[in-house]
């Protein structure tokens, strides 16, 4: 049926306009908006001017909220869509792609006139400064994908990626403007600040920091806005000054310092901008570490060399706090000797040590051998060697038995751990200190067939079996720790039957653990005494009598206790 346009002008009820323009009638004989018309509200003000379709506004029209004008642009079926102008108080707020009602597309969002007030007489003068607050990409009526970013006063201030209103991706920052200079000023632009990723407006990702002079300052891993994670800082020269671990910005953690001649100055901890110093307290930690370890029977070899070491760091830090470059060493040591002659124990010292000295961040102890290193098929080897590694990080892993990695020329899985070891030493060679230890002879020929190994060991330490009046010295501290005591006789039977024992002759004598053995076996023929009594004194619990270590002689204690 035919629609017959008219112009026509419709009604409230209470006989206020509404509409004028064109109409047509529907099937059912009511007039609808079509063609070119004006819509009022209630009071009498313009809502909308345009283009209809169907009672839909359709084409190009203005819309007014309160007389004021709010939109003018492109519609279709009643949503903005396509071109169009936004107006905030009288003053363009957005210009671009409109979808569904909202910012889609490519457009430009303008500064509030308030907030470019100050900076009138500047865009005058420099017409290339009258920029927008936003150009590019909106999705939704939010900026997302490629943008620019500008500063009120006209420059920009952010180029790259945006998600959600958000400075989000990859993306290149530019310093404040409070002083540009005369270059910066004709071209609009002030120096690069930052590029690299963003998240949510911060810093954060991998990123490059750049001086007002376009320098690089920094570069490496950001977390909110600072740097932190691993990162390199450089002098003016572009020289790096410092290769390691950052927090917030400031040297924290393991890290290489260098000269401005590029020489390494300082490896190792650094404390909140600090590398790690030894201070008077971390001074009287060493001393009581060493008094530890001085404390301890025997061992000459071993207290010698480790207060080589110690006296070498210090020195090495003296060095550092002058400006010269300290003389990198491996700490990976290797202990030799019998069992039970004290390596476990000097391990642990050594660690604790090695974190007060900063050549380690944290100084624990992982224990481990070939069972802890070695899986029974080729492939899950190297992920064993890597989580004990892992653990170790930081401190002292000791390999007891090392030379047992090997078993013979044909053993793939030992050369697999060896392999992986040699990998870790080489990643974690600022952080990680390897002791293999074991017996003389053995030690010696496992570090010739592994040319790889023996490279990175170059301090040996040799722990001699103990002498019979060292041996003498541990049984009196293994009493005295656990409370027991003994008379002179005991004192008497005891001296002789170890001075008896032909150490050097006994293949792999067992030293500490023979003594600690026979301590045991002791206080065994000690509690069986007691039970008998029908009561028992404090002190009779604490006494070795004579009659005890008669009874151990007489049942070859001494002997079978190697």
């Amino acid at each position: 049926m035919a629609h017959n346009h008219a112009e026509k002008e419709l009604f409230y009820p209470d006989g206020t306009i509404m509409y004028q323009g064109g109409v047509k009638k529907n099937d059912f004989g009511h007039d609808i908006y079509d063609g070119k018309g004006i819509l009022f509200d209630q009071d009498g003000e313009r809502l909308f001017e345009g283009e209809f379709v169907n009672h839909m506004k359709q084409g190009n029209g203005i819309m007014y909220l309160k007389g004021q004008l709010i939109y003018q642009g492109e519609f279709i079926q009643n949503k903005k869509q396509g071109h169009g102008i936004l107006y905030k108080d009288g003053s363009i707020h957005y210009e671009g792609h409109f979808r569904n009602d909202l910012m889609d597309g490519y457009g430009i969002l303008y500064y509030e006139e308030d907030l470019i007030a100050p900076y009138r007489a500047l865009r005058e003068q420099y017409p290339h400064l009258n920029q927008p607050q936003y150009e590019g990409d909106f999705v939704h009526g939010m900026k997302k994908g490629k943008g620019k970013q500008y500063y009120p006063n006209g420059f920009l201030q952010y180029e790259g990626d945006f998600i959600w209103h958000h400075m989000q991706g990859a993306g290149k920052l530019y310093y404040p403007t409070e002083s540009p200079t005369a270059e910066e000023l004709s071209i609009g632009v002030t120096a690069l600040r930052y590029d690299g990723y963003f998240f949510e407006d911060m810093k954060h990702g991998k990123g490059k920091i750049y001086s007002r002079q376009g320098v690089l300052e920094a570069e490496g891993q950001f977390k909110e806005d600072a740097m932190t994670g691993q990162g390199v800082l450089y002098y003016g020269n572009g020289q790096a000054s410092y290769i390691g671990e950052l927090v917030h910005g400031k040297k924290h953690g393991r890290g290489d310092f260098y000269n401005e001649e590029g020489k390494i100055i300082y490896s190792g901890e650094f404390i909140d901008d600090e590398r790690l110093r030894i201070t008077p307290e971390i001074e009287q930690e060493i001393e009581k570490l060493q008094m530890q370890l001085d404390s301890l029977v025997g061992l000459p070899n071993a207290k010698k060399e480790l207060h080589n070491l110690i006296n070498f760091i210090k020195i090495q830090s003296l060095r550092v706090d002058h400006g010269l470059t300290s003389f990198p060493i491996t700490y990976h040591l290797v202990f030799s000797g019998n069992p039970g002659t004290g390596k476990t124990t000097v391990a642990r010292i050594i660690g604790h040590i090695y974190k007060h000295l900063g050549v380690l961040s944290s100084g624990h102890f992982v224990e481990t051998d070939r069972a802890g290193l070695v899986a029974g098929y080729v492939g899950q080897t190297a992920l064993k060697v890597q989580e004990v590694v892992h653990k170790a990080k930081g401190g002292v892993l000791f390999i007891d038995e090392a030379y047992s990695l090997i078993n013979d020329k044909q053993d793939a899985f030992g050369k697999e751990a060896i392999d992986s070891l040699l990998k870790a030493m080489e990643d974690l060679r600022d952080d990680l200190v390897i002791i293999v230890a074991g017996y003389t002879e053995l030690m010696e020929e496992f570090l010739q067939s592994n040319p790889g190994f023996k490279s990175r060991f170059n301090h040996f330490v040799q722990f001699d079996n103990f002498t019979t009046q060292e041996l003498y010295e541990i049984f009196a501290m293994l009493c005295h720790t656990n409370d027991y005591q003994y008379g002179e006789s005991f004192a008497h039977h005891m001296k002789r039957q170890l001075d008896q024992i032909p150490i050097e002759s006994i293949p792999n004598f067992s030293n500490g653990r023979y003594i600690r053995n026979l301590f045991e076996k002791l206080v065994t023929i000690q509690s069986n005494r007691l039970i008998q009594q029908a009561s028992i004194t404090k002190e009779q619990l604490m006494t070795f009598e004579e009659h005890d270590i008669l009874l151990g002689m007489a049942e070859n204690l001494f002997d079978n206790t190697f």
